[in-house]
């Protein structure tokens, strides 16, 4: 790792993209650093983005076991209940609410996002809150540096290193909404040889269930949204030599969560997740880094859904064909309307028209009860290796340099009729140079080829002018691209049940309505232009340090699939427009005293083509939202964080949909009790909701306005 020569003879910002040797500020000067936007190690003040740190004392003070619940402090991102998977779903300044895919989620250098889908089961994640090091959140696109997925921010989870695992911990929280969650962590090693083994276990009851009948739900059988997951991983780090490193990572995951009935009787869906993982460091001199990385993932998502008392008429094989020919003729005749589309001048759909007529007089008979069986499982593989060269040829340049290959695989016989994969390579650069002492200038690109579709250049270019090393005018400029996902672009799906049992002569064992991707989908693209302000202060016997981003961020040939066999769609060329402003402060008057404050102010202005609304292509949206927390620390080890979050006019975008407002305070408070290398925090945490609404058109809100859990921490 680049340490002693290089960091002795250069400024600290040439440190390479590492979490294994980082150096968070320099103490001498109190000069913070960050490393994200540019794979490079860098004051803050220099980097070519707005970010936002939360460190492991920040996450630890606030008691907030779900990382996606940490990202509400944020500017600009909006965390809410994605119904129709019961998970969460993030996005930043606005987005679909289910299984949104709009920026990189990164875990030790390795993308977390499904292959099929490009999106991040957040509260699946194999990483538990107490062994993150740091999370950096970066504004704005990207792709320049990590890639087609990061959209329009990256979300950097670093975990501490095995070698700054200083105890051994075992953790036990439980609370309403049959919340439980165990953790346990233990290390170990020599000089050379470092591990650390981490365990974790939560449930929970979560939301209030469903009634929507919309969902398959009813009063006298609402739908349950328990959640429960689990993983066990395993983190190495090796000295080969003085000059050269090595670390692995090892993991595997299953959760298993409810859905609603929403199509059919009865799901549930199970995931089993395994990760393995290197890195090679060699420090060639003291101004060159080299470093290989290479992990992969398999993914599975099994659901096994109950089919009991659905129409059998809906698994007619002639209503089947008059779908690939009439989609809408075929949800007609389905659903008994008058058949007004149906195109009696083909032959062949008129003699489908005609035999099932016939053979359905009433609705009576065509709703005949028939139940079986599904099986939509899909399993999913992810192989990526990658190099990456830092040299600094100069004090004030430092280039960055690499390529990247990345195999994956989706297999699935309801969603793909078999299995869908892809090659893409990746080329990438970066140039840093500290062109004076008032100009910082930074300019990356990313190159990506995949098959079946056009290549795809990322770009960014940001000056900083320096009013001091702790304060700057930034501006920046990003263009990225997504890449359409599997599903959107390739979907196969379609439904087969086993097992079938049904009195209706004609019914057969495949669902007639199915979707078909259309093949030829544009990559979307993002046009970001950013004018920042970063500034730290002296602040009476502290420090006072904030962060101002004025941005417009333009998305042309945006994509919009909402992900259900009924869905026959997928739109493209829409076009969202987001324009405003964000802000984030961090102050310590006084010691033992921090005051965060966070806020966005974001307007939208949107283009859809014909058949979507407004409020369908951005389903999670609200021009305002803020935060704001006053951590204190007391006489007798005693802690206590208080936070307010509010949201104003959530899923607002057209006039037409009601506002969905969001208030929330929240308490810790912890005590620290010390019997010489052994420590017993007890804890207390608490959520009022001033509001019963949800963020989204179709969630829900908890079950009681306030909550109550208890915590229980063992260090040793």
């Amino acid at each position: 790792m680049i340490t002693g020569g290089l960091l002795a003879s250069l400024p600290l910002a040439v440190s390479a993209f590492d979490p294994d040797e980082l150096y968070w500020e320099d103490t001498a000067a109190g000069i913070p650093h960050v490393l994200t936007p540019a794979r490079l190690q860098q004051p803050t003040a220099e980097v070519p983005a707005s970010v936002t740190v939360l460190d492991a004392d920040f996450i630890a003070r606030t008691g907030i076991k779900h990382i996606s619940q940490l990202l509400r402090y944020v500017p600009g991102m909006l965390v809410a209940y994605d119904v129709l998977d019961n998970s969460d779903a993030v996005v930043y300044h606005g987005g679909p609410d289910m299984m949104p895919k709009s920026f990189q989620v990164l875990v030790d250098g390795r993308s977390v996002y499904r292959s099929g889908i490009a999106s991040v089961g957040w509260d699946r994640l194999p990483v538990a809150v107490e062994d993150i090091q740091r999370i950096e959140v970066v504004r704005g696109p990207s792709a320049a540096s990590y890639g087609t997925n990061a959209y329009q921010a990256v979300v950097n989870i670093i975990t501490r290193l095995p070698q700054d695992t200083t105890h051994s911990v075992v953790s036990a929280d439980a609370g309403d909404n049959t919340e439980e969650r165990i953790f346990a962590s233990t290390f170990g090693g020599s000089a050379t040889n470092q591990w650390r083994l981490s365990a974790n276990y939560q449930r929970t009851d979560h939301l209030r269930d469903s009634t929507r009948s919309s969902l398959g739900c009813s009063e006298a059988e609402p739908c349950s949204d328990q959640r429960m997951s689990s993983f066990i991983s395993l983190r190495t780090n090796h000295e080969l030599a003085p000059d050269q490193s090595v670390d692995t990572s090892l993991m595997a995951s299953y959760a298993q969560r409810d859905v609603p009935r929403y199509e059919f009787t009865d799901n549930e869906v199970g995931d089993r997740h395994v990760e393995a993982g290197a890195r090679y460091h060699y420090d060639m001199s003291a101004n060159h880094q080299l470093k290989v990385s290479a992990y992969s993932v398999r993914y599975a998502r099994l659901q096994e859904a109950s089919v009991d008392g659905y129409y059998a008429g809906f698994f007619d094989p002639e209503l089947v064909r008059l779908d690939q020919l009439n989609p809408t003729a075929a949800n007609e005749f389905a659903y008994y309307q008058t058949l007004t589309t149906l195109n009696t001048s083909d032959p062949e759909q008129a003699s489908i028209g005609a035999t099932l007529t016939d053979r359905y007089p009433n609705a009576l008979s065509f709703y005949q009860p028939i139940s079986g069986n599904l099986e939509a499982n899909t399993v999913e593989y992810r192989h990526d290796f990658e190099v990456q060269d830092t040299f600094a040829p100069t004090q004030n340049l430092t280039l960055i340099s690499g390529a990247g290959y990345r195999y994956e695989k989706v297999t699935s016989k309801q969603y793909y009729n078999g299995s869908i994969d892809a090659n893409k390579l990746r080329i990438f650069g970066n140039i840093n140079w500290n062109a004076s002492k008032n100009w910082v200038l930074h300019t990356g690109a990313m190159f990506e080829q995949e098959e079946d579709y056009e290549s795809l250049l990322s770009f960014k270019a940001a000056a900083n002018y320096m009013f001091s090393p702790v304060e700057s005018l930034r501006f920046v400029y990003s263009r990225a691209g997504r890449t359409p996902d599997f599903h959107e672009q390739f979907a196969d799906w379609t439904y087969q049940l086993s097992d079938m049992e049904t009195t209706s002569p004609y019914a057969d064992t495949t669902y007639y309505d199915s979707f078909k991707g259309p093949g030829n989908l544009e990559h979307q693209t993002i046009n970001a232009f950013e004018v920042g302000y970063f500034a730290q202060r002296q602040l009476f016997s502290g420090t006072a340090e904030w962060d101002i981003r004025i941005f417009r961020e333009e998305l042309t040939d945006v994509i919009h699939h909402f992900p259900s066999i009924h869905a026959d769609t997928v739109y493209t060329g829409n076009q969202i427009n987001y324009t405003g402003v964000e802000w984030q402060a961090s102050l310590n008057p006084f010691a033992g005293t921090t005051l965060r404050v966070s806020g966005a102010m974001v307007d939208t202005d949107i283009s859809t083509v014909e058949g979507l609304e407004s409020h369908e292509l951005i389903s999670l949206y609200a021009p305002s939202v803020h935060s704001l927390a006053w951590l204190q620390e007391w006489p007798g080890r005693l802690n206590s964080t208080l936070s307010l979050f509010v949201v104003d006019d959530g899923c607002k975008v057209e006039s037409d949909i009601s506002g969905c407002d969001s208030q929330t305070l929240e308490m810790h408070i912890y005590r620290d009790t010390q019997a010489g290398e052994t420590n017993l925090r007890l804890s207390l945490r608490g959520q009022h909701d001033f509001s019963d609404e949800s963020l989204t058109a179709n969630g829900e809100p908890y079950r009681t306005d306030t909550r109550i859990q208890a915590g229980l921490q063992l260090s040793f």
